[in-house]
């Protein structure tokens, strides 16, 4: 049968990127149905044809040049059109160079400077938040505001939570995509929940964000609902919407680690604004040193501090070894931009 690839790429929208799709139709016998690949097989991206798109509709190029290029960069199996594909793209000029908003290209540059070579693991606990169309968090009156927060964490129950129809099928369409997805809860403000992708390596980690970022926004239009990834989407004394980056090399990761740990957590505050410049839009609205942050002002860290800058997990102080949790970034950060930043200064790596 023919197979219908969703392109999947990142757009140049600011100051928060957006994500664009369209559909390639590839003739019967060129690849096999995803719904008989098993779990890991290997796809030969070879199969999915470079395609052009209109740039200047993406804020990616002007009228006057409007030609980029997509290319795969990585296939999995589509959940909601079973046997077919997504296919996330990188984006190019029409010259064939990287484009100027193509940042995993970037990170692939850092890791071939270097990055590769710490051997780092990455998770990434993506927040969001469910809106109406009203463009109010779903669980809000239509006037007024709910019961402070409290009840509506890792809660049960119709007066807690709401989307649940949404925040179900996603789960269920992540797995069957394949994704790297090691967990989901519903978070401290109505309507607003988190999916956790890894500890994977960090092109794999990267990649399966934007892929689910898609998937989750693709089935909310089945519901009419409305995801945002804004740092702060209800004003006053609401939780924000991050990306907690959980970050290791194996230097980390192996006995007698917690050296490495500290060293690296002492790099990232000697370039603090560096981190926060791609730690995505409206920091400051979120990192205010209330609602469990640090402010954005300042930098610390501290075991099973979850007021600090990086949070270094009471397991991992006890074992002396292990991973660093930076808090810091935005919901609406972009994951290559994060990772390439981390390494670059771990590794102290100049591109």
């Amino acid at each position: 049968m023919p197979i219908m690839a969703e392109y999947i790429w990142v757009d140049g929208t600011s100051p928060s990127k957006r994500l664009r799709s369209k559909t390639r139709i590839l003739p019967t016998g060129v690849l096999e149905p995803s719904d008989r690949l098993a779990e890991g097989a290997e796809i030969d991206l070879r199969v999915f044809p470079e395609w052009g798109a209109d740039g200047s509709s993406t804020n990616q190029a002007t009228g006057k040049d409007s030609d980029i290029i997509i290319r795969a960069v990585r296939a999995q199996p589509d959940p909601l059109r079973r046997g077919h594909y997504l296919v996330l793209c990188e984006v190019f000029n029409g010259d064939g160079t990287p484009h100027s908003t193509n940042t995993r290209h970037h990170l692939r540059k850092v890791l071939e400077a270097g990055g590769d070579a710490v051997d780092s693991l990455w998770g990434f606990e993506q927040e969001y938040t469910f809106m109406g169309r009203a463009g109010r968090p779903l669980g809000f009156p239509a006037n007024g505001f709910p019961e402070p927060q409290g009840p509506y964490y890792c809660a049960v129950g119709a007066e807690n939570i709401s989307g649940r129809p949404v925040y179900e099928r996603f789960m269920a369409a992540a797995i069957d995509a394949h994704l790297a997805i090691s967990g989901t809860n519903w978070e401290v403000m109505p309507g607003q929940a988190e999916f956790q992708i890894g500890a994977v390596g960090p092109l794999i980690a990267s990649d399966h964000i934007w892929l689910a970022r898609w998937l989750l926004q693709r089935i909310a239009e089945d519901y009419d609902v409305v995801v945002t990834l804004d740092a702060k989407p209800a004003p006053g004394d609401w939780n924000g919407a991050g990306m907690h980056t959980n970050f290791s090399t194996k230097e980390m990761r192996e006995p007698g680690g917690m050296k490495a740990i500290l060293r690296a957590c002492d790099k990232i505050g000697e370039r603090r604004q560096e981190h926060l410049d791609v730690y995505g839009y409206g920091y400051e609205n979120r990192l205010t040193g209330a609602h469990e942050t640090c402010s954005f002002r300042e930098f610390r860290y501290g075991v099973a501090d979850r007021t600090s800058s990086i949070r270094i997990p009471r397991s991992v102080a006890e074992q002396g070894h292990g991973y660093l949790e930076d808090r810091r970034p935005n919901a609406n950060a972009d994951p290559y931009e994060i990772a390439a930043r981390i390494l670059k200064t771990v590794c102290d790596i100049e591109l």
